[in-house]
C-alpha cells in the first residue's frame, strides 16, 4: 500500500491518502519541526514529563502540518485549526482554501495521518507489544458479543485480534467526532480476522452515519508489530498510502 512516488495533492471525492511518519528518523530536524507549531500546540509539547515523548509529539504534529500544507499550497505554519467540543480538530476554511478532512494516529514513533476532501475520516494505530492487561480492557470496554468471538479465537491469536480491534473501535469513535464520550460498549463491531464493519450501533445520543466504511490499514512488513484501521463516512473508492520525507 505505502509508497516512495510523489502523490496527487489534488484529491478526488472518496478518495483518501495515508501518511506514515516514523519520529525517531526525524530527531535531527526536532527544531525545524517545532518552529512549525502553534503556540498552543508548543505549549502541549512542553508539558510533556519525557523528552521522548515530548519530541515525538513535536515531530508528528509538525509532520501534520508539513502534509496539509502540501495539500492546501500554503506555508506549514500558516494552518489555522479548531476543535470540535469533543476536541477533534478540523481546518479553519478560508478563501480558496479547498476542502480537506484529516485525522492524526501516533504511538511509539510511528503516526498516521489521513487525508481526504469532503467525508469525514477516523484513524488509530496501536502498538501490539506493549504490555497492558487486553483481557481486563476487552472486559470492561467489549460488548458482550465481542467478548464472546475474541474469547472463543485460539489462544494465541486473542491478543492480537484485541489490538486490532480496539483501533477499529477508536476509529470509530474518531469518525463519529465523540471520543470516549461516546463509550465502546455502545456499538458492536466485527472482530478479526472478519473484515471490520459496524454490526450495531447502541447508542441514541450519537446517531450513526447514513454511509461508513472501514479499512484495516496494510503497513510495511517492518511495522508488523503494529495495527491501524481506518473508517470514513463514505464509500472508499481509493486508499493511497505515502512515506514521509522531507525533501
Amino acid at each position: 500500500m505505502f509508497s516512495t512516488k510523489e502523490p496527487n495533492y489534488h484529491l478526488q471525492d472518496n478518495s483518501i491518502d495515508v501518511w506514515l511518519c516514523q519520529a525517531d528518523s526525524l530527531q535531527d530536524r526536532l527544531d525545524y519541526f517545532l518552529s512549525l507549531l502553534s503556540s498552543e500546540e508548543a505549549s502541549r509539547a512542553e508539558r510533556f514529563k519525557f523528552n521522548i515523548h515530548r519530541n515525538r509529539f513535536i515531530i508528528s504534529h509538525g509532520f501534520m502540518r508539513s502534509v496539509l500544507a502540501k495539500y492546501l499550497n500554503i506555508e506549514p505554519s500558516d494552518i489555522k485549526y479548531q476543535k470540535t467540543e469533543m476536541g477533534k480538530p478540523f481546518l479553519i476554511e478560508e478563501d480558496n482554501t479547498p476542502a480537506l478532512k484529516f485525522n492524526l494516529s501516533h504511538t511509539q514513533d510511528i503516526a498516521l495521518l489521513a487525508v481526504t476532501r469532503k467525508a469525514q475520516v477516523g484513524l488509530d494505530i496501536e502498538y501490539m507489544e506493549r504490555k497492558t492487561d487486553w483481557q481486563g480492557i476487552c472486559k470492561r470496554f467489549f460488548t458482550q458479543a465481542e467478548q464472546d468471538i475474541l474469547f472463543a479465537l485460539a489462544e494465541t491469536k486473542q491478543s492480537q485480534a484485541f489490538f486490532q480491534l480496539w483501533t477499529r473501535k477508536e476509529a470509530y469513535m474518531k469518525v463519529l467526532g465523540t471520543g470516549l464520550s461516546l463509550s465502546p460498549t455502545k456499538f458492536t463491531l466485527t472482530v478479526p480476522p472478519e473484515k471490520p464493519a459496524l454490526i450495531q450501533h447502541h447508542s441514541k445520543k450519537y446517531q450513526q452515519f447514513e454511509q461508513l466504511e472501514f479499512l484495516d490499514i496494510d503497513l510495511p512488513e517492518s511495522l508488523n508489530h503494529y495495527c491501524a484501521t481506518l473508517a470514513a463516512e463514505a464509500s472508499i473508492h481509493e486508499c493511497h498510502g505515502y512515506f514521509f520525507h522531507l525533501y
